[in-house]
């Protein structure tokens, strides 16, 4: 039994969602989602974070290479990330790059766990991680974990609703 084109374009659409929703926020993948999965009654909800967390993770990669020095930041971006930091966060902000260079387990565990609820924001987690010289493959494995936890409990939570409900 094969996969329907109907189910393949489903899950290109919501990976491109993601994709366009890591580069410009005003695209919600979650709120996508949350429309999206009770109404397709074809496509399993679990697919549709798999494919979210796909689409935007490999976008979110951009900003990985940025912080490795892959390319520049649009001037926008770049003044927002140089901005003064101030607080406890801001201190752990400093200190994440030479911990993990220490110890690139350590990072990729706080960016795995971190990507799950989005504290502090994936897009910062992931230009620290490159600028942390945290390995391509490291990046990629933690950020899918992270991003695969935080897009199934996205996608299942309309499930778990109509599931309370009965």
């Amino acid at each position: 039994m094969g996969v329907s084109a109907s189910v393949i374009g489903w899950l290109l659409g919501t990976a491109g969602t993601a994709a366009l929703g890591a580069v410009f926020p005003l695209v919600n993948i979650e709120l996508y989602l949350l429309g999206v999965v009770p109404t397709v009654q074809s496509v399993p909800w679990w697919a549709f974070a798999l494919a979210a967390a796909i689409g935007q993770v490999a976008a979110k990669t951009l900003f990985y290479l940025a912080g490795k020095g892959g390319f520049a930041l649009g001037e926008r971006l770049s003044k927002r990330v140089q901005k003064e930091r101030t607080g406890r966060w801001a201190a752990w902000v400093e200190r994440f790059p030479q911990r993990t260079q220490d110890h690139p387990w350590w990072g990729m565990t706080v960016l795995a766990v971190s990507a799950v609820p989005g504290i502090p924001p994936f897009s910062l987690m992931s230009l620290l991680s490159g600028a942390a010289g945290l390995p391509l493959l490291g990046y990629l494995a933690a950020s899918l974990v992270g991003r695969i936890g935080h897009f199934l409990i996205v996608a299942g939570a309309p499930e778990l609703v109509s599931w309370l409900g009965s």
